[in-house]
C-alpha cells in the first residue's frame, strides 16, 4: 500500500494553469540589446586597433549588422510570436536562425550575406503576416523597414547588403512599439 493515499476526487481535481501567450519573453528584450551592441560594434570599427581610419570595413569580416540580422531580428521577432500564441512559428524561426547561424559563420563573405538576406526576409515577412493579421499598425511599418534596411544595398558598398543603421534603428523604434501595442491589446 502507499503510504499516502489519493482520494478520486484530489487526483480529478485540476488547477488553472495561467496562459504563456501573454506574457512578454526576454526574446525582444535580447534581440533589441543584441542589435544595440552590434550597432555599437560596427560604429566603432575605425577605433579598434587594425580598423581602417577612412571608416571603410574589413575585407571580410563578420560584421555585427550580420550578427544583428542573423540573431537579433529572430530574437525579436520570437517574442512577437509568443506574445500572439503562435509557438510553433516563434520556435521554428529563432530555433532555424540560431542553427543557421553558427554554420553560415564558416561560409565566404557572399554566403554568409546571402544566409543573412535569407533569414531577413523570413522574419521580415512573418512579422508582416503577424501584424496583418492583428491588425498592428507599427509592426507592418517595423517589418517592412527591416526589410528594407537589410535587403536594399546600401549606398557606396556596391552590392553589399549588410545594413542600413539608420533604417533599422527606425524598424526597431517602430517594432519596439508595435510590441508595446500587442501587449496592450
Amino acid at each position: 500500500t502507499h503510504p499516502h493515499p489519493v482520494s478520486p476526487s484530489q487526483s480529478l481535481s485540476l488547477t488553472p494553469v495561467p496562459s504563456l501567450s501573454r506574457q512578454v519573453t526576454g526574446g525582444p528584450v535580447a534581440g533589441f540589446l543584441l542589435q544595440a551592441l552590434a550597432a555599437a560594434s560596427d560604429a566603432l570599427d575605425p577605433l579598434w586597433p587594425g580598423g581602417d581610419p577612412a571608416g571603410t570595413p574589413h575585407p571580410d569580416p563578420l560584421p555585427g549588422a550580420w550578427v544583428s540580422a542573423m540573431l537579433g531580428q529572430p530574437l525579436v521577432a520570437f517574442g512577437f510570436h509568443r506574445l500572439s500564441g503562435d509557438r510553433a512559428t516563434a520556435n521554428l524561426l529563432l530555433g532555424g536562425a540560431a542553427a543557421l547561424a553558427p554554420a553560415a559563420a564558416r561560409l565566404p563573405e557572399e554566403g554568409r550575406l546571402l544566409a543573412a538576406g535569407a533569414v531577413t526576409f523570413l522574419t521580415a515577412s512573418s512579422l508582416l503576416i503577424l501584424a496583418a493579421l492583428t491588425a498592428n499598425g507599427p509592426g507592418a511599418a517595423g517589418a517592412l523597414l527591416l526589410g528594407a534596411a537589410y535587403l536594399v544595398p546600401a549606398l557606396g558598398t556596391g552590392d553589399r547588403y549588410d545594413g542600413h543603421p539608420w533604417v533599422l534603428a527606425a524598424g526597431n523604434l517602430a517594432l519596439e512599439r508595435a510590441l508595446r501595442v500587442q501587449h496592450w491589446d
